[in-house]
């Protein structure tokens, strides 16, 4: 293997968190693949966000792993999709992700938009309904994919944003909103334009959740020169138990990564293979790079092999 091949990259996220019952629930538990591989890599400095960024620490370490660059909420995402589509480069892209919105006396909430189920002859009424005012304001839909829409248009340059898994736990979205009057406007007329929608007077009647509004993310333009492609498995097991705060699942789930994952992944960097492995949690993440070692650096690896506890604190 050529000494400058890209490294396997495995990214796992919701690896821990600071609730103090996964605290406890990570000190005693037996990680031996995850263990034997931290022993083994050079681990980079934690890196934390802000409280109030825009990005998750999941974007912020997928992107870097993936080789795209952008600032805090301007990671192109809606446009690298756009690309792997084989849709036109040279627009300004996003994502429009239709979701529900939870209005109380003080505080509105974002459901999860995966709660939708959306299927596409529904998406594709409520777009119908849509595209025209979308059209007045220079924006094109051009394809239903994973459950958002892929779209473009000079609203979207340089608009910073969040994604919907950034602001799922925020009591109070306003301040998460684009900071463009043009979009806040766009998406008080899609509010009402949905509140009295067909797709959502069948959705009531089956008692699912109805679409109230659109959420806009990832947006951005793919560079004139794109970053070189790189596989990233992203292992997202264990976010539904960590969401739901049932840690003993959490750490079930912990242990089957650990024996199939990361144990695949110690088998490639014995087998000759440089390696990567990031580690996300709900504040931060910590990424360990590492390339083959011999007999007896492996050896005495084990000597000072950390705890996964102690590497995984602050994430």
């Amino acid at each position: 293997m050529s000494p400058n091949s890209p490294p396997a990259q495995l990214l796992i996220l919701d690896a821990a968190s600071e609730a103090p019952a996964c605290r406890s629930a990570l000190a005693a538990l037996p990680l031996p693949s995850l263990s034997a591989l931290l022993a083994e890599l050079t681990p980079s400095p934690l890196e934390r966000l802000p409280d109030a960024a825009l990005d998750t620490p999941a974007e912020r370490a997928l992107a870097q792993a993936r080789g795209l660059a952008g600032d805090d909420g301007r990671l192109p995402w809606a446009a690298a999709a756009a690309a792997a589509a084989g849709l036109p480069p040279g627009q300004d892209w996003a994502f429009l992700t239709p979701c529900h919105l939870e209005v109380g006396m003080n505080q509105v909430r974002l459901t999860d938009p995966a709660a939708l189920a959306l299927p596409d002859d529904e998406a594709e009424a409520l777009m119908a309904s849509m595209a025209p005012y979308l059209a007045e304001d220079g924006i094109v839909v051009e394809r239903w994919q994973d459950g958002r829409w892929l779209a473009h248009g000079a609203p979207f340059a340089g608009l910073a944003t969040a994604s919907p898994e950034r602001v799922l736990a925020e009591e109070n979205l306003n301040a998460w909103l684009p900071a463009n009057p043009l979009l806040r406007r766009l998406q008080n007329e899609m509010q009402m334009l949905l509140y009295t929608h067909p797709v959502n007077d069948a959705r009531e009647a089956r008692r699912l959740v109805t679409v109230n509004a659109l959420w806009i993310s990832g947006c951005g333009s793919w560079p004139a020169t794109p970053p070189r492609p790189q596989a990233v498995q992203v292992v997202d097991a264990l976010r539904a138990s960590a969401r739901q705060g049932d840690w003993a699942a959490w750490a079930a789930t912990w242990q089957q990564i650990d024996s199939t994952h990361c144990a695949a992944l110690l088998q490639r960097l014995r087998a000759g293979e440089p390696v990567a492995l990031t580690l996300c949690g709900p504040q931060g993440s910590r990424r360990f790079d590492g390339r083959p070692r011999g007999a007896l650096a492996r050896w005495l690896a084990r000597w000072r092999r950390p705890q996964p506890a102690q590497l995984l604190e602050g994430l």
